[in-house]
């Protein structure tokens, strides 16, 4: 008997579970982060420029690097690179609570450790949102990815708000500029937390290999969607199939093409494909 896919039945699943848990502490802990360095840069220098080279910090290794860390998603062990990017972001908040017991007087290492964050956000984002259908049934992924997506909404709202409940406590109750350091050690709490609960789910077979490419007919021997939908790519050196909104490889040469079910690759290589036209 098949199991259960409607509603909140997904979280019968414990692999997802842990998975959406996982994701949620991050998220709050990654926003509380942000406020407080906000905050605590603003206290040293009273710049709002400063303030605008915050964002500035972490969205520049983020734009360089968003093509290849996509791409690296693909290659390598989605969980991996997840446990990685958890341990570069408690790095980052055990250094910014550093940063704030020592009472430094300059911002610059501030922006090293938010470029830091940047680079970690770029490899962390792409693994990330291409987990769920790795340890999900098709028949739940739907419900599993709206529940996904809900708690990340929820965790970018509850974030900011926390972080900026706690550092306006500890401003009243333990001193002026000790707000940063308590919000600094409750998202290396939170971090440090949701690797365990990562490391909990149960490991996968790697992604198979993708066929060798004969002629026009070349394609994941795990592949499958539910459409034909097909995007036409301009260009012979890039292949970008999408399934769905779900990325599939192939082999170079071919523009771009969509699996579907118990079939290969269907358009001819160095052709547009037919959807595409016009």
């Amino acid at each position: 008997m098949p199991a259960p896919s409607g509603g909140l039945a997904v979280l019968k699943n414990r692999d997802f579970s842990l998975y959406l848990a996982a994701r949620f502490l991050s998220n709050i802990a990654t926003q509380m982060l942000i406020v407080a360095v906000g905050w605590q840069v603003y206290h040293i220098t009273g710049s709002v420029l400063d303030l605008g080279l915050i964002g500035l910090s972490q969205f520049l290794p983020f734009l360089c690097l968003v093509l290849l860390s996509g791409h690296i998603a693909d290659q390598y062990d989605r969980r991996i690179i997840l446990l990685c990017g958890l341990g570069a972001y408690f790095v980052c908040s055990l250094l910014l609570l550093t940063f704030s017991l020592e009472k430094i007087a300059t911002t610059l290492p501030i922006f090293g450790v938010l470029a830091l964050y940047g680079i970690t956000r770029a490899f962390q984002l792409p693994a990330a949102q291409s987990f769920v259908p790795t340890i999900v049934e098709p028949q739940a992924l739907r419900n599993a990815l709206a529940l996904n997506s809900s708690a990340n909404q929820v965790a970018s709202i509850a974030g900011p708000s926390v972080g900026g409940v706690l550092y306006a406590l500890a401003e009243v109750h333990m001193g002026r500029n000790s707000g940063a350091g308590l919000v600094y050690g409750a998202s290396a709490t939170m971090l440090l937390t949701a690797a365990v609960l990562i490391l909990m789910i149960a490991k996968r077979r790697a992604a198979s290999r993708v066929r060798n490419c004969r002629g026009t007919r070349c394609c994941r021997a795990s592949a499958s969607c539910g459409s034909e939908n097909r995007y036409w790519v301009p260009f012979r050196w890039i292949c970008l199939p999408y399934c769905s909104g779900v990325p599939r490889r192939c082999c170079r040469p071919i523009r771009a093409t969509c699996c579907t079910p118990g079939r290969p690759f269907s358009a001819i290589c160095g052709r547009r494909p037919a959807s595409a036209r016009g």
